[in-house]
């Protein structure tokens, strides 16, 4: 679990939600919002996308230890992950390196 201070309240998720810039992947989609005042994260998962409560904390918890790993060095940022249903069937090195990647292309990292 991201220690609190890297973790986005919920009115900060809703400001991410409805200014922020979306970007889309097969595994995921995430809406950012920079300049901010830290770098944080949220993992919003629907029940519509995942019904059942173990895949839905399953898909958090590994969103949340790649966020950990993370080294962000640049601009800071406000970003809110999405998973989709792929995203807890595919490996964990694969989904780091999609988080990787997508957020190189948004240029945050």
């Amino acid at each position: 679990m991201l220690p609190s201070k890297d973790r986005l309240r919920s009115r900060e998720v809703e400001e991410v939600l409805h200014k922020g810039q979306r970007r889309s992947t097969p595994l995921f989609s995430f809406t950012f919002l920079v300049p901010a005042d830290r770098n944080a994260f949220a993992v919003a998962v629907s029940k519509k996308i995942l019904p059942n409560a173990v895949d839905r904390n399953k898909a958090r918890r590994r969103f949340y230890s790649v966020f950990s790993k993370l080294k962000i060095s640049g601009s800071h940022a406000h970003i809110v992950f999405m998973p989709k249903k792929d995203s807890i069937k595919t490996t964990f090195s694969l989904l780091q390196k999609e988080i990787e990647n997508s957020l190189i292309r948004a240029k945050i990292l």
